[in-house]
């Protein structure tokens, strides 16, 4: 082979091992056509490097493919196109936007990758996944926005002011420090730190979003503090132990400083994610949409009829047991009772009785009281 040849069949050597390094399979039939060579040359391309790097081979049909060792994996490539299916299909919002073209972009790239017996498969996987949908607020393009933006400020540890509107109606300002999205009870939230306590705020409720610096952040959440101590310096119990004799000014701008200095220290750990555990354990006691907010308590219920039946075959609760007893079931919980429990309980009236807390108990014989009354 002159030198010019050999050339040649290096660089394309080079190429096709570079399609082979992205997870694509190679036929003898794509090198020939798009390297412009003879069938024979192609196969014996392909077969040196099948001899170099230990490839791969397999036939899709009567044809032989040539990959990568592992490359072909339909675990790896049906479960990586499933995630960017769900990523498409539970953010279906950022539908022809640059994110949503990068999803569908690689999306596209793996589903090439999974081999045709498995495409049904994956076909499948995305039309169930299509049911997810549903969750889409009436206002999608004022989400949009607040998706876009939230996710900036993630990603650029920024923190942001949104005005939202709470399940009762009320609407107001909250400065936040966003950690991240959640799919939680088929709807998406956002989990961030808000007066310093981790809190869900559902996105469907988000007006506006409005992203601040951390400079900024810092001296908005320092300002009551500071005013505090403006009001009376021995109100937040400041002190600094090597402050020399001076000033009143000095004396100010030094507790300042230490106030300035905290508040920086609690927003780099408030954007800094904790491990799985601890995340996972924030919706440990939750029901339904609340999480983290109540205190956690042991709840005893003895349900009878069609509800007892119904406890026996879903868990409503990770915590819940149940005993059977003679005429029904009794059900214990170590959960948070948040307004969704309590609704929830008044929705088994009367195939329910409360065993314990008691205020619990008296709490929601009140509530039926007024009902009737």
């Amino acid at each position: 082979m002159s030198p010019r040849n050999t050339f040649a069949a290096t660089r394309r050597s080079h190429a096709i091992l570079q399609r082979l390094r992205q997870g694509e399979g190679m036929t003898i039939r794509q090198v020939s056509d798009e390297f412009g060579i003879q069938y024979p040359q192609a196969r014996a391309d392909l077969k040196l490097l099948e001899e170099l790097y230990d490839l791969d081979t397999y036939r899709d049909g009567r044809i032989k493919v040539w990959e990568i060792p592992g490359a072909g994996d339909s675990r790896t490539h049906v479960g990586m196109a499933a995630a960017l299916e769900l990523g498409g299909v539970a953010l279906d919002i950022f539908k022809h936007t640059p994110y949503g073209e990068r999803i569908d972009s690689l999306a596209d790239e793996w589903r090439d990758r999974v081999r045709p017996a498995q495409r049904d498969r994956l076909r499948r996987l995305s039309m169930a996944l299509v049911l997810r949908r549903t969750w889409l607020p009436t206002r999608p393009e004022r989400m949009l926005e607040v998706l876009e933006e939230l996710l900036d400020c993630i990603a650029l540890r920024r923190g942001v002011e949104i005005v939202y509107e709470r399940a009762d109606g009320e609407i107001g300002p909250y400065l936040l420090i966003p950690r991240r999205l959640i799919w939680y009870q088929d709807r998406l939230w956002l989990q961030a730190i808000h007066d310093g306590a981790q809190k869900l705020f559902d996105l469907g409720g988000v007006i506006r979003a409005t992203w601040c610096s951390r400079q900024d952040l810092i001296e908005a959440l320092a300002e009551p503090r500071l005013a505090a101590l403006d009001d009376d310096p021995a109100a937040e119990g400041v002190e600094n132990p090597e402050q020399e004799e001076g000033g009143e000014d000095d004396e100010a701008i030094s507790r300042h400083q230490m106030v300035m200095q905290e508040v920086a220290d609690a927003v780099d750990q408030w954007f800094q994610y904790g491990s799985r555990e601890e995340e996972d354990a924030y919706f440990a006691d939750a029901f339904g949409i609340y999480a983290d907010n109540y205190e956690v308590e042991t709840v005893e219920l003895r349900v009878r009829n069609s509800w007892a039946n119904y406890l026996r075959r879903y868990r409503l609760h990770p915590s819940q047991k149940n005993q059977e007893i003679d005429d029904g079931l009794d059900v214990h919980f170590q959960i948070g009772i948040c307004p969704e429990f309590k609704s929830f309980i008044l929705g088994m009236i009367p195939d329910v009785e409360i065993i314990s807390p008691t205020w619990l108990r008296r709490e929601l014989l009140d509530s039926t009281r007024e009902w009737m009354e």
